[in-house]
């Protein structure tokens, strides 16, 4: 593996380097060089089908790359970790248990790293707006309720690094 720098490693928290990313004959990124610095926020734009959701996935973890390197914290996605450490991630719909509701579904998730509290699970509720003493199920959300759930969900371990693939969709204002 490249060694990084000292310095560079503090300061990057992912670096892509050549990356391309092909579906059979289709070529959905083409030679991606990007370097994202930590403590910044960054916007990716396009038109759809450009290939903004595929790259945000092989930083995640979740497309392997068909050519290339994604370091994130200075570890190779797919060879040094699968999905990268301490990362929050919402990529098109957040996906929940329907039947349950939002404090449930975030409960489950929480105890798969037992990083976080009931406590704190009521907390970041209220944070983005949601009643954590609400009984609904989630399958009776609205869909502004479903992002907002999907929002807490990405921050709510305090992660270093957060992937937002349209974060605000169907949100009010």
């Amino acid at each position: 593996m490249e060694k990084w720098k000292k310095s560079e490693f503090q300061n990057t928290c992912v670096k892509i380097e050549h990356v391309t990313k092909r579906f059979g004959e289709d070529l959905v990124l083409k030679e991606v060089n990007l370097t994202l610095n930590v403590g910044q926020v960054y916007g990716v734009v396009g038109n759809n089908g450009s290939g903004k959701t595929v790259l945000m996935k092989c930083i995640c973890g979740f497309l392997p790359v068909t050519t290339g390197t994604i370091r994130v914290f200075g570890k190779e996605i797919g060879r040094d970790v699968d999905f990268p450490e301490s990362l929050g991630v919402i990529i098109e719909t957040p996906g929940f248990l329907t039947q349950y509701t939002g404090v449930k579904n975030l409960e489950i998730l929480a105890d798969m790293k037992r990083m976080i509290s009931k406590a704190d699970i009521r907390l970041i509720l209220k944070k983005v707006g949601l009643d954590p003493g609400m009984k609904k199920p989630v399958g009776k959300y609205s869909l502004g309720m479903r992002q907002r759930l999907g929002i807490a969900q990405a921050i709510m371990e305090d992660p270093r690094f957060l992937i937002l693939d349209e974060p605000f969709n169907g949100l009010d204002k």
